[in-house]
């Protein structure tokens, strides 16, 4: 009994101190499941075009870029996936927020911009991954993860199947108020445990995955050439690019603070088994032209293996549309559970108020089986 009693005391401490983080992280989980989907829903104008018989050229749509945007640091350019989409500029401004540049790739012209931590789905995001508070608040929610993984676990230790396999999974909707909420929370919280602990885990693991492999700290950027020399055209770089690495398709390109010189173009073939992780790329030096590396990757290293399932295990993509629809109700269950928890806490704190101890509250239950 004393043992119970510490793992209840932990399960409970936890749920009422973090429980509203989990309803955050859970609620916004779900909001981002669809999220490219959903962002091109709400986003059309800057996302969508309607196709033309020719394309504007790269050193084109990248001058428009840098005449609307000239300080724009460090851009990332995201190529079309579809004859519907536009390009996406990606920068750092001087707060650190992230804007996003959206051009017509047949006419060049600049459709928009916007913070992406103002959009609806990187508010989300961003909420979901930091609560806004930047690299504190990743390494945070890291920590947070694990806390939910101890709470399914304790609350798989106090599920009341081990005592009684067929209440374990009943709901007795006929239940006077406090046992029938004491059910929902039993149940819904068996049902949904392995998930949720998938969550939890692959959660924590991909933060601290991302710092460890994301380095200590940002680079210090090199210094450019002398400002006499002029980098070489886009267009003449993605051709040498195709040469030192033939086949496949653009999906982005990137500048590195680090090496202001270098520039770094992603491709995508068609016969990779890496998931959404494009990592076949060309290194060339903007300014002479020179090939630093290429290197065609159509499966990853054991490591990012690994980390492939785990990031598919967290963002549902295993099973298709199917898991990510299931995905959608998981995250609602954490606020489901915070609300039976509070009941079941708070009465057991009356309970206690009142000289009586738990096993009034065990008395009741059994009372109410016959009501099952």
């Amino acid at each position: 009994m004393k043992i119970r009693n510490f793992v209840l005391n932990i399960h409970s401490i936890i749920g009422i101190f973090l429980g509203l983080i989990f309803v955050i992280s859970g609620l916004t989980g779900s909001a981002i499941v669809f999220r490219e989907e959903a962002d091109r829903a709400l986003n059309q104008t800057l996302m969508q075009v309607t196709p033309q018989p020719k394309k504007a050229s790269i050193d084109r749509i990248f001058d428009s870029v840098q005449q609307a945007y000239p300080n724009l640091r460090s851009p990332l350019i995201r190529f079309p996936k579809t004859p519907e989409d536009t390009y996406n500029f990606g920068g750092h401004l001087p707060d650190e927020n992230h804007l996003e540049v959206y051009v017509n790739p047949y006419t060049a012209k600049v459709l928009g911009s916007r913070v992406w931590e103002g959009s609806f789905i990187g508010f989300m995001h961003t909420l979901h991954y930091t609560l806004f508070l930047k690299k504190p608040g990743h390494m945070a929610m890291g920590f947070v993860a694990v806390l939910l993984l101890l709470t399914t676990i304790t609350g798989t230790l106090l599920w009341s199947g081990w005592r009684n396999l067929k209440i374990g999974f009943k709901i007795r909707w006929r239940a006077p108020a406090p046992l029938l909420n004491y059910d929902l929370h039993n149940v819904g919280g068996i049902l949904t445990t392995i998930l949720l602990s998938i969550l939890a885990f692959t959660g924590s693991v991909i933060i601290a995955a991302q710092f460890l492999l994301g380095g200590a700290g940002q680079p210090e950027a090199k210094p450019l050439p002398s400002q006499t020399q002029t980098p070489i055209a886009l267009s003449q770089l993605i051709q040498k690019a195709d040469a030192a690495l033939p086949g496949g398709k653009i999906s982005y390109i990137q500048f590195p603070e680090d090496q202001a010189n270098k520039l770094v173009i992603q491709k995508r073939f068609s016969e990779q088994k890496t998931g959404h992780f494009d990592f076949s790329a060309v290194e060339i030096d903007r300014f002479t032209g020179k090939v630093l590396k290429a290197e065609k990757v159509l499966e990853p290293n054991p490591v990012f293996k690994v980390l492939l399932v785990i990031v598919n295990l967290h963002y549902g993509t295993f099973g298709g549309i199917f898991t990510r629809i299931l995905y959608v109700f998981i995250g609602l269950i954490p606020a489901v559970l915070l609300i039976t928890g509070l009941v079941i806490w708070k009465r057991r704190r009356w309970l206690m108020a009142r000289g009586e101890s738990a096993s009034q509250w065990r008395a009741e239950e059994t009372q109410s089986n016959r009501l099952s």
